[in-house]
């Protein structure tokens, strides 16, 4: 987000001030896990502290302004005896009608933009913050607005710094939030509404992005996350079903028995008795699970969270500070020991060393180059690895290029078409990734196409480890790829073939008279919770929309997606965005999206549709909406059969 962007939008945004808060944290307290119930500034009047930010960590200081948004989960821990500090939040709405220009702006919403920094003249920005505590305070009328007019100068004084300093402003990891307030809320009554709105998003936008990142439904890592801890809770307690049940959020042991035998493939009472069992030969009593990251501190007491009428204060926590990042470095080491324990060799016996991260280089790829990767960190990478660790869902990119990675997320093999190409065997190395799965399988590289938390750091330890963006589209993806595992001239054949095909099936269709000149498509995609999408890029449009293929109507080019590719629309709007001579309806073979879609079918809205009329309607799975190397090809051989079903 520019700068000027940001002063633009606030200039425009309706500011409400909802409260204004003085707190100080003494020696032996610690704010832990206390979620922001909207947008809001910090600002330290007096101490130092080390403050996290959906743990993404700061040192503060006297007169230090931090902002978060709603939802945010802070962490302060003292570095001196006492930290003196003012919590101020805000919510904002943008006025309707509103310009074009504010809506594509909003669409990255500066308001969610988390950022910090020390003023160059803290004592005015300290006395309008006194001031404005001081007010509130008094809650009078005439306070609250005096309030209001002292907020905007708070802000203003703030935007110009931003705009001088070139202060570095961060988007906060959507996936990260809803999974941090999944792993702490499991045993609620969670749908994918209540989480919406928990974290002020709408469920469509955040329904998409979690499954685009992550290849998840939300209610499907709901599903999973309790599983994990009901597989813990029965090797670990000897609670009953019953109270394991109610502990992860399910009122029906049976329930829990039918998801838990659906989901880990055996009932839950032979999984406790088999994982006791086998606990004995293990190195480490610890269970492998699907899921293994895990937030290392709780939220407070739901009970606890401030309210904004301001009945109750910030509750503070007594003990010793916990550094997640100490945690997880101390997790990752002892890890490397136990199991270069299980493995060392009789020099390593003599002088009482273990070196597993040199165990796990393959000694046919002792050539090495450095390769700078998309996050910039220049990595010294094998020339040709041969054992690929990858995470993401560019697996059948590697494929493609003759090369079966040792350890992927299958998901995106189970939820897609690669199966149908043949046996993959690679094995699962989970969503997050499961460092301790990764360092069995002794990558000579790891490829990681989405970064959480210290991955990259914890991951380095293991084997090579490069970044690179997974969400680029094939032809500027494939390049990279074929780049980082030593075969760029393949990766360039591969696209070069790929498009002359491409040409020549367009060529054939219309030859056949299937496709007329000039004709236009449009993509919808259609989602089991009646989320509705209209797609200009990405898997099924990206092979529609080829330059011999079928046009792209004006106004379904001018459409502003809330978050690439994705185009949010309601059944409103059908006859304004499903505009085209085809219509493709991307559809999932869940029975639940099916019925969905079958209630909208009824709709007099859809039957009045020209292309429904016209019985131009062509209906794909879903699983072939990738656009893996592997799949466009497989997507190619199909679609001539798609198009005239």
């Amino acid at each position: 987000m520019n700068v000027d962007d940001h002063i633009y939008l606030w200039d425009h945004a309706a500011i409400k001030v909802l409260d204004v808060r003085h707190q100080v944290l003494r020696m032996g307290e610690t704010l832990q896990s206390y979620k922001m119930p909207s947008n809001g500034f910090i600002f330290v009047s007096r101490g130092r502290a080390q403050v996290q930010l959906n743990q993404i960590e700061y040192i503060i200081q006297q007169f230090q302004v931090i902002h978060g948004s709603k939802g945010t989960i802070l962490d302060i821990f003292l570095t001196e005896d006492e930290l003196e500090y003012y919590l101020i939040f805000y919510k904002v709405t943008m006025p309707i009608p509103t310009s074009q220009e504010i809506v594509k702006l909003m669409a990255r919403n500066p308001f969610l933009l988390q950022y910090s920094y020390i003023p160059n003249y803290p004592i005015f920005i300290y006395h309008k913050v006194k001031l404005m505590e001081q007010e509130w305070r008094k809650a009078g009328g005439i306070n609250r607005f005096y309030v209001k007019s002292l907020f905007y100068q708070f802000v203003h004084n703030l935007l110009q710094q931003l705009h001088s300093q070139g202060i570095d402003l961060i988007k906060p990891d959507l996936v990260r939030q809803v999974m941090m307030y999944i792993q702490e809320n499991y045993a609620q009554n969670l749908t994918l509404e209540s989480i919406a709105t928990h974290l002020n998003y709408s469920v469509p936008h955040l329904s998409s992005i979690f499954k685009k990142k992550t290849g998840y439904s939300v209610i499907d890592y709901v599903i999973q996350t309790r599983l994990d801890i009901a597989a813990n809770l029965l090797v670990e307690t000897d609670a009953t079903l019953k109270e394991i049940a109610e502990n992860v959020g399910y009122r029906d042991p049976y329930y829990l028995s039918r998801l838990f035998k659906k989901y880990k493939g055996v009932s839950p009472l032979r999984f406790r008795k088999q994982e006791r069992k086998d606990a004995i030969h293990r190195p480490q009593n610890i269970i492998e699970s699907s899921i293994v990251w895990r937030q290392i501190w709780r939220y407070i007491d739901s009970d606890n969270h401030y309210q904004y009428k301001g009945e109750e204060d910030i509750h503070m926590h007594r003990g010793s500070r916990t550094s997640f990042t100490a945690i997880a470095l101390l997790c990752i080491t002892l890890l490397l020991g136990a199991c270069a324990g299980g493995t060392t060799n009789s020099n390593n016996e003599a002088t009482g060393q273990n070196q597993p991260v040199a165990e796990s280089q393959s000694s046919n790829s002792s050539e090495t180059r450095v390769y700078k990767d998309s996050q910039g960190a220049e990595v010294e990478i094998p020339t040709n690895p041969e054992r690929i660790v990858l995470q993401g869902n560019s697996i059948g990119d590697l494929l493609a290029l003759g090369i079966e990675p040792v350890g992927v997320d299958r998901r995106f093999i189970e939820s897609g078409v690669l199966e149908d190409n043949g046996k993959v065997s690679s094995t699962d190395i989970g969503f997050p990734t499961n460092l301790e799965k990764v360092l069995t399988l002794k990558p000579d590289l790891i490829m990681l196409s989405y970064v959480m938390d210290n991955e990259v750091e914890e991951a380095s330890k293991i084997a090579p480890t490069v970044v690179f963006d997974g969400m680029q589209p094939l032809k500027d993806r494939l390049p990279i790829i074929a780049d980082i595992v030593g075969k760029k001239e393949e990766g360039e054949q591969l696209l070069n073939k790929y498009n002359e095909d491409v040409d020549a099936m367009w060529e054939q269709l219309r030859a056949d008279g299937k496709v007329a000149e000039g004709e236009t498509a449009v993509v919808f995609q259609f989602y089991w919770n009646k989320a509705m999408y209209v797609m200009k890029t990405g898997g099924v449009a990206d092979l529609l929309y080829q330059p011999k293929g079928f046009a792209m109507d004006e106004k379904v080019q001018a459409l502003q997606p809330n978050s690439d590719p994705y185009i949010e629309i309601t059944p409103e709007v059908l006859h304004e965005t499903l505009i085209g001579d085809h219509l493709f309806v991307v559809l999932s073979a869940d029975k639940e999206a099916q019925q969905a879609f079958e209630e909208l079918k009824q709709e007099p809205l859809w039957s009045s549709l020209p292309a429904v009329k016209n019985n131009k309607v062509h209906f794909i799975e879903d699983k072939w909406n990738y656009d893996d190397m592997t799949t466009s090809n497989m997507l190619l051989e199909e679609f001539p059969n798609m198009l005239t079903k």
